[in-house]
């Protein structure tokens, strides 16, 4: 299925902030380039980089109205983490008001932020495009960023091994899909 990528932008636009729509954009060139090095369906990586963050800055109530719809139960981990809903809540809106309803595109905005334990190099390419566009900055971002272009599993093992550490310094609960995530990555 074709897609219409400059519809999708003009949305992203019109949807997001300027600071979040710069980060749109650069995850959508970042997850253009992974897919083209990894072999990955580029348009399907597109579509999935300018529809990943389409419901971030809609209310909570909204998110969770989505999450209704598309039949998604919060655990208590997820219940306590709202900045992980959005990509749940964007596979309903997507679906719903756009037509997307590609799975594989869905599951990559779904587990955007939080992975997974059985993530597909759709998904792998989507995450690691968030985590490392341009726009990125955190200590460790260019060696992460490095290893991205290079080497898909063992950028997913450290970028599992970051978000977990992440977690874990701030206190935070542990997803059982990032839990899952973290020990398929551990075993590459």
């Amino acid at each position: 299925m074709e897609y219409d990528l400059k519809k999708l932008d003009k949305l992203a636009k019109k949807t997001l902030s300027a600071k979040r729509y710069y980060h749109t954009q650069c995850v959508v060139q970042q997850a253009q380039k992974l897919a083209r090095l990894y072999g990955c369906d580029e348009q399907k990586a597109m579509v999935a980089g300018w529809m990943h963050d389409i419901c971030k800055e809609i209310p909570r109530e909204e998110q969770l109205q989505w999450l209704t719809k598309c039949g998604i139960i919060l655990d208590s981990v997820q219940e306590s983490q709202p900045k992980t809903w959005h990509g749940m809540a964007a596979c309903g809106f997507i679906s719903e008001k756009l037509g997307i309803t590609d799975p594989e595109i869905l599951h990559a905005i779904r587990f955007h932020t939080t992975a997974c334990g059985h993530m597909t190099e759709l998904d792998e390419v989507v995450y690691l495009a968030d985590l490392t566009s341009v726009d990125r900055v955190y200590p460790d971002i260019l060696p992460m960023r490095k290893l991205a272009e290079t080497a898909l599993k063992p950028a997913m093992k450290e970028a599992m091994r970051y978000a977990v550490n992440d977690l874990v310094e701030r206190s935070l609960g542990i997803s059982f899909d990032t839990f899952q995530a973290y020990n398929v990555y551990m075993a590459y």
